[in-house]
């Protein structure tokens, strides 16, 4: 989906059809990596700022998820790593929203999840195993601590990172492992949450990141808490924000 807004305040209807030509043949150009295998593309030009145009299209086309690119056309500039169009739509829609820079592993992918037992993150859980599929998807399953210290009696726990990460296998990203999915459980000590998700997909040479729009600590930005709003912002790679519902 693209959209156009013509400079002029008034146009001949004929003018107006030229535009919407023009855009329609772009596009048709823009889409062509995405006719692959049995996949159907189906392109829509829409008049009017593409941002609103973007939820318009998506809630009449019933989309399961909005993509867009880091870095693209649109007008004003967005913040850090983002474009415009990203950031406005982080703040404004419903479905997960993936944000997409470079081409990433096409084989065997790996995905590290942001995860802390919250609806967020438990919504982005729900979203990575319904994205895996039949692919063969390795997870890296993070959740970020800031314990007081580390503490390991003779004979006892191995610390607070074993702890966390049994935590994670048991219940924050328990519904991956029962499915069977390649779950390595990653405990990260830091203050800054949103850098050490960075770090560990970095760490973890992950082709994505995906986080809930709430959870993981924070302070709250609109639709999107200040984490998941971080994280988009840092990343160097592709992110999916997925919102609780």
């Amino acid at each position: 989906m693209t959209g156009f807004e013509p400079t002029d305040s008034e146009l001949p209807p004929r003018r107006v059809e030229v535009l919407r030509a023009e855009q329609e043949a772009k596009l048709k150009v823009w889409s062509e990596p995405a006719h692959l295998g049995d996949v159907t593309v189906r392109t829509v030009v829409e008049r009017g700022d593409p941002r609103p145009g973007i939820l318009a299209v998506a809630e009449r086309e019933n989309a399961d998820l909005v993509v867009v690119g880091r870095v693209g056309t649109s007008a004003g500039p967005g913040l850090l790593r983002i474009g415009s169009m990203a950031e406005w739509l982080a703040h404004h829609v419903d479905l997960p929203l993936a944000v997409v820079d470079g081409e990433g592993n096409l084989t065997t992918p790996t995905v590290l999840v942001g995860v802390d037992g919250s609806e967020g993150s438990r919504a982005a859980v729900h979203w990575v195993l319904a994205m895996r599929g039949d692919a063969d998807v390795r997870v890296v399953a993070a959740s970020v601590d800031v314990p007081v210290a580390e503490r390991t009696p003779s004979g006892g726990p191995g610390g607070w990172h074993e702890g966390l990460e049994r935590r994670i296998r048991d219940d924050y990203a328990a519904e991956l492992l029962d499915a069977g999915v390649d779950v390595r459980a990653l405990a990260l000590s830091n203050p800054d949450v949103a850098g050490a998700l960075v770090q560990g997909a970095e760490d973890e040479h992950a082709d994505l990141v995906v986080v809930g729009t709430r959870g993981l600590g924070g302070f709250t930005g609109l639709r999107v808490g200040g984490v998941a709003l971080k994280t988009l912002h840092r990343a160097d790679r592709s992110v999916v924000l997925v919102p609780p519902t």
